[in-house]
């Protein structure tokens, strides 16, 4: 069974590559602002320039980076090579989910985990192309989280205890997602603690403790080197919470129609849409913004639908359920673990005041470990009842598979990525900006929407300096610093009402148009003597 197993995350490993190369071949059409921030943060790091957190986000350590820095030493900085960082994060994340559910319980289980990793939603396959918004590295080094408490679990000892509590201060400098697991490991260590037969005595657990909090003091030192050496916060809002009961009933709602189905399924309810719009991708507008509701439903959009909120419902039952019939402390303590930092992640969720789309199902991505825990134990289950039960459960499973194959090929093809055939397409971009930023050289710097202005600058692939309009974050706030006068004299201005306010006060000024095109102005801002 163990060879069965480790040729099964093989196999599932290979398909979560193959099925993400549209996504990273295509990198420039669904490229936005903040994914540029990422692409700039890494190209300074290739020029030997690391950051100790992304730029103006000193919550999101630069562990990321590592991700896409060895492709872009091999091939260059560029949006592909970039998004595949996401890729390997990924399949970092289906790694450490199926040696954690392993260690918790068992070859079989962790072989049936592998379904719904491999065979992921549209939405999920979207978040593995957001290097820091989509939190897959959080993901990722949540599961091993899991793995090495298992570990520590079985094998005891102060310097494995270190190790986790080094994991786990890695963690929170990432991203401070984690701090979400953290209470899940908390509460999974005091359930083995607890457990007569881990073995463990709270004169060694004491010790353990000792030492996992020194591997902690040394894991997220970064964070506060970082932040005292980079201060600069351009949100200057991590998080905020509210208890208005209207937001929290929005927010249910949000959480329960648009978030959570697209996360597991692919799309939201109850019009089955599937994100994101076509039409906005290669835009300056934030692509991940909620795509249009169409009149026409396909029948794979329903099946892949039903088939992954129904799974993940039954995962998250049977997992409560296995609470209480663990065979294992380590699988106990990894089952009560996951179900609290899952209650931790809804309720923070629900209580965010920054909560107001489909978009934010990027803060659940960590619902995904406790699903594929549930799935392989209703599945394990299933398949060991009978010969008739085993069949069931590969029907199931192959069908599963099939309609997650088949939806991804129809969001493929929506978004003109892979033709009729299943072949990939490279989607072009046509910005009248970028093009006409390419045919001119001699820019150095321009001043645009926040959704530009990253953008623009990354794409360009040469020195262009791009400052937000100063109503939205800047995060790198040198590049205007360093500019005559403090800003550039040329602005990019789209449809938007904040853009056409700027072009006004640059016409009003002795502005210039040098561009009118399909909605996209380009003009001088001349500076005011002083």
């Amino acid at each position: 069974m163990k060879r069965l197993a480790l040729a099964g995350l093989i196999v599932a490993l290979s398909w979560c590559v193959l099925v993400r190369v549209p996504l990273v071949v295509n990198a420039p059409a669904h490229l936005d602002s903040d994914l540029a921030v990422d692409g700039l943060t890494l190209q300074q790091a290739v020029e030997g320039r690391w950051r100790w957190h992304y730029p103006g986000t000193p919550y999101m350590g630069t562990g990321a980076v590592l991700l896409s820095y060895l492709p872009a030493r091999i091939w260059g900085t560029s949006p592909s090579t970039l998004v595949a960082g996401g890729t390997i994060a990924y399949g970092l994340f289906v790694a450490g989910v199926f040696a954690a559910v392993w260690a918790g319980f068992g070859p079989r289980v962790a072989t049936w985990s592998l379904v719904p990793l491999a065979f992921a939603s549209t939405g999920t396959i979207w978040l593995t192309g957001r290097i820091t918004g989509g939190h897959m590295l959080a993901a990722a080094w949540s599961a091993g989280a899991w793995a090495l408490l298992a570990w520590l679990i079985i094998k005891g000892g102060k310097g494995r205890a270190a190790l986790l509590g080094l994991w786990c201060g890695l963690g929170l400098w990432h991203d401070s997602m984690f701090l979400m697991t953290l209470v899940g490991l908390l509460a999974g260590g005091l359930t083995a603690l607890i457990e007569t037969r881990s073995g463990w005595t709270w004169r060694s657990a004491g010790l353990c403790s000792l030492a996992m909090l020194a591997g902690f003091a040394v894991g997220v030192a970064p964070r506060p080197i970082g932040r005292a050496l980079e201060p600069y916060d351009a949100y200057n809002e991590q998080f905020a919470w509210s208890l208005d009961p209207a937001l929290l009933k929005e927010h249910t709602r949000i959480l329960f129609l648009d978030c959570l189905p697209r996360l597991v399924a692919g799309h939201r309810l109850p019009g089955f849409e599937a994100d994101p719009d076509p039409a906005l991708l290669g835009t300056g507008a934030p692509v991940q913004r909620a795509g249009i509701r169409r009149p026409e439903i396909a029948l794979t959009a329903v099946v892949a639908t039903a088939l992954g909120l129904g799974a993940f419902v039954a995962s998250i039952t049977l997992l409560k359920l296995r609470v209480w019939k663990a065979n294992s402390a380590e699988g106990r303590a990894i089952a009560v673990g996951t179900l609290v930092s899952s209650a931790a992640i809804l309720a923070a969720f629900v209580v965010n005041r920054n909560i107001f789309n489909a978009d934010n199902y990027r803060y659940l991505v960590l619902l995904l470990i406790p699903g594929a825990l549930g799935f392989g134990l209703v599945f394990d289950g299933l398949s060991k009842r009978s010969t008739v039960g085993l069949a069931a459960a590969l029907v199931i499973a192959a069908t599963y598979g099939g309609a997650f194959a088949l939806d991804a090929s129809a969001w493929y093809r929506r978004l003109g990525w892979i033709d009729e055939r299943g072949a990939v397409v490279r989607r072009a971009v046509d910005d009248p900006a970028l093009r006409w930023l390419g045919e001119h050289p001699e820019v150095a710097a321009f001043q645009a929407g926040y959704w530009d202005a990253y953008r623009l600058a990354f794409l360009s692939d040469r020195p262009l300096l791009g400052v937000p309009n100063p109503i939205f974050p800047n995060r790198f706030p040198e590049w205007s610093h360093d500019l005559p006068g403090g800003r550039p004299t040329l602005l990019i201005a789209r449809p938007s009402p904040e853009d056409q306010r700027f072009l006004q006060q640059a016409l009003a000024e002795g502005g210039e148009v040098l561009l009118n095109e399909r909605g996209t102005t380009i003009a001088t801002w001349p500076l005011r003597p002083r």
